[in-house]
């Protein structure tokens, strides 16, 4: 009977790989560290979407998102997207770069941390006491909380997948507890912001390097790495900066509330989203080795055969977020129908994988031009949809950017 039903098995996986033109044996190797901690994270977010959901007020959840939303902002500063550049460097077997990494990310961070600053003296000035504590805290994690995580990216780039997982299962088990903890012991937004932080910071830097130092890593280092992260950075946080205003803009025209509103529909999408990143995660150190003329033969097949199951996947997850919703949050069943919809771009997510390539192979030039684009659209998407559309503007407006981006990224690698 075992036998039977291993053989079986064996053969769905056989026949999915053939048709995905994909190396499934790779993937489900290393892959299954980083679903398992996604299946962790997922869990931990369930419950804590639920404690928020259910113990916090909703008002008080949106000034927390809103409060969370533009320290993210300022947090771009630490370099926040040199996972990239440290992936592919110590992939090509420079792998002596942690502590220049840290050091550098702590010293950019340092702009965030007078910018939180800036905004504290602004509030305290204003007599908003509760905001101007609030962006002295976040002014102190701002150039520690990203940079905690390099050793991750170290790790990603060794193919040490098992131990990245682990370790990111185990930081995600205890913030969770940490902040459904503070929860039910109280409502203040300021101790609520302090047990989202500290856990995370105290974990990475303390786990860090003593992980580092149990691997046989070499002590090449190639300065080359830190320029390109710099640029993949800078060109990052114009995309990502962007992507907090969504919150900042419902804040401001909307309310709290409507924010808390907007980011409960979000939280089963983000998810789901990471679900479909592990591929994405576990492919770049391979993908980072192969030439592009391969890669542009083999790649957009595969993407497209993904997108069949990203839309099955889509389709079984609008079916069943309105019981979700009904059974766990009773208190945001107004948030069904813009759950539902932020789910659609989860369809063409598979393209991010092209994304990831050209970031690998350095076209820095074109993702410099296509984030200025693609922000500039998003900007102004988001602030007239918003505006005049409240809450359903901005479901149509992130599926719309969305795609608008997927296309102008898919034809840039068709033309390279």
């Amino acid at each position: 009977m075992i036998k039977t039903i291993k053989s079986k098995v064996k053969g769905i996986f056989l026949r999915l790989e053939v048709f995905l033109q994909t190396d499934l044996k790779y993937i489900a190797i290393h892959g299954s560290w980083l679903l398992s901690s996604q299946v962790v994270s997922n869990f931990c977010s369930f419950f804590l979407v639920i404690a928020f959901g259910n113990l916090l007020p909703k008002a008080t959840y949106g000034t927390y998102k809103y409060i969370l939303s533009i320290s993210g902002i300022l947090m771009l500063t630490s370099l926040s997207d040199m996972s990239t550049a440290v992936i592919k460097g110590v992939a090509e077997g420079f792998e002596n770069m942690y502590r220049q990494v840290v050091e550098t990310e702590i010293k950019w961070g340092l702009l965030g941390t007078l910018g939180s600053l800036s905004l504290a003296a602004y509030y305290f000035y204003k007599g908003n006491h509760l905001f101007g504590y609030a962006f002295i805290i976040t002014a102190i994690t701002i150039p520690l909380f990203d940079t905690s995580n390099t050793y991750s990216y170290i790790l990603a780039g060794k193919k040490r997948f098992d131990i990245q997982a682990k370790f990111n299962m185990a930081a995600r088990i205890i913030s969770a507890l940490t902040l459904i903890a503070t929860l039910f012991l109280t409502k203040n937004l300021l101790f609520v912001l302090l047990a989202y932080f500290l856990p995370y910071i105290l974990i990475g830097f303390l786990i860090g390097p003593i992980v580092l130092r149990r691997l046989d890593l070499n002590k090449k280092h190639n300065p080359e790495i830190m320029t390109y992260g710099k640029h993949l950075s800078f060109l990052s946080a114009i995309a990502f900066g962007v992507n907090y205003l969504d919150s900042i803009i419902v804040f401001q025209f909307l309310g709290p509330i409507k924010l808390a509103v907007y980011s409960i529909a979000s939280a089963p999408v983000n998810r789901l989203q990471g679900f479909l990143a592990v591929v994405p995660e576990v492919a770049l150190p391979k993908l980072a080795e192969r030439p592009i003329e391969e890669l542009k033969a083999t790649l957009t097949k595969r993407v497209f055969k993904s997108m069949l199951l990203a839309g099955a996947m889509v389709a079984l997850y609008i079916l069943i977020v309105p019981l979700f919703f009904k059974l766990f949050l009773p208190k945001y069943t107004d948030s069904i129908l813009y759950a539902q919809l932020m789910a659609v771009p989860l369809i063409w997510y598979p393209f991010v994988i092209i994304s990831r390539v050209l970031s690998a192979k350095g076209a820095t030039k074109f993702l410099y031009k296509y984030n200025i684009i693609e922000s500039a659209v998003q900007l102004g998407t988001m602030l007239l949809m918003i505006r005049y559309f409240g809450l359903f503007g901005a479901a149509i407006g992130r599926i719309f950017v969305s795609l608008f981006g997927t296309v102008l990224m898919y034809s840039y690698f068709k033309k390279l």
